[in-house]
């Protein structure tokens, strides 16, 4: 049975066109940007529009809209004629840490980003979130790139003893991470994705495991380097992932909560969804696979409310 998202409605706004920021090389250059840009920002006036940060993709192409950033869309403009006008501004990719370290220190302007849930996370002082699973779980599931002589070996895998011979490659501050480790599994850590798959196709790494819609898209792109899944395995953990920001910015997260109440409401959320997350489901056949079942010790706070939302691949409902 649907319910509404809890919490204070909210104000959005709407922009016209999103604006993207080029990012620069290295590390002196991002503190440098990151200063620049905390500089050079207007104070935003009541008739000027609401300007909202949120990331860039790490793999790049002509798609260049992240599933997260078209849900914080959709959210203002369901509220775009009850509370004006909004600009999308991106931010260069960085790893969860230092990602984490933006929002505590509220350096862009109404950071809105979706991280995974953890405990720890939660109980930062300076940080708020959204209870609502922007993904309906689908990431949840995951399957995992691998080399293709790996592929005869995982077909009868069903219990997580038996991956405990295998590497798994994961990002730096994932909370993928602290899963296997906690599930007693291998994990080799990289600063971005691009490395991951570097990292797999040399064997450095057996495994490095997305969600159905993330393996879609990168199984096509060039940074794959021709790595696949096999048709075997997956993995399963909760995972569930919402809209983070900055305390601070409590009018702005309650005006986002009441876009995706109203969306949801309305079917347009369901659309959406649809459109990125359920021809990866599809194609990952989940029925088919051995499912490999683990558990995330990062939500055991977390009030179970949020499950309301969440889809199952394997009824689909």
């Amino acid at each position: 049975m649907d319910k509404g998202i809890t919490g204070d409605p909210i104000t959005v706004t709407r922009s016209t066109s999103p604006v993207w920021v080029s990012y620069p090389m290295g590390l002196a250059c991002l503190v440098l940007s990151i200063l620049a840009f905390a500089e050079d920002t207007p104070v935003t006036s009541p008739a000027s529009p609401l300007i909202i940060t949120h990331k860039l993709p790490e793999i790049t192409s002509d798609e260049r809209v992240l599933y997260e950033v078209e849900a914080l869309q959709l959210a203002l403009d369901k509220t775009l004629a009850e509370y004006g006008p909004y600009e999308l501004r991106g931010i260069p990719p960085m790893n969860r840490a230092r990602t984490i370290a933006a929002m505590h220190n509220n350096i862009y302007p109404n950071l809105i980003l979706q991280m995974s849930y953890e405990d720890d996370l939660a109980d930062q002082e300076k940080l708020a979130y959204i209870p609502f699973p922007l993904d309906r779980g689908a990431l949840s599931f995951r399957i995992c790139f691998m080399r293709d002589e790996l592929k005869p070996k995982v077909s009868n895998i069903t219990r997580t003893e038996q991956l405990k011979q295998y590497t798994f490659g994961t990002g730096i501050g994932w909370a993928d991470t602290k899963i296997l480790r906690h599930n007693h599994l291998q994990v080799i850590e990289a600063n971005s994705v691009v490395n991951l798959f570097r990292m797999t196709k040399a064997g450095r790494v057996d495994f490095f495991c997305r969600g159905p819609s993330e393996y879609l898209y990168e199984h096509q792109h060039e940074s794959s380097l021709g790595l696949e899944s096999d048709s075997q395995m997956a993995l399963y953990y909760p995972l569930p992932k919402f809209f983070f920001t900055h305390k601070d910015n409590q009018s702005v997260l309650a005006r986002i909560k009441r876009g995706l109440e109203l969306a949801y409401k309305d079917g347009s959320f369901h659309k959406l969804w649809h459109k990125r997350h359920h021809q990866g489901l599809a194609d990952a056949q989940l029925q088919k696979r051995n499912l490999v079942k683990m558990e995330n010790p990062l939500i055991k706070h977390l009030s179970r409310d949020y499950e309301t939302y969440l889809y199952d691949p394997l009824t689909e409902q």
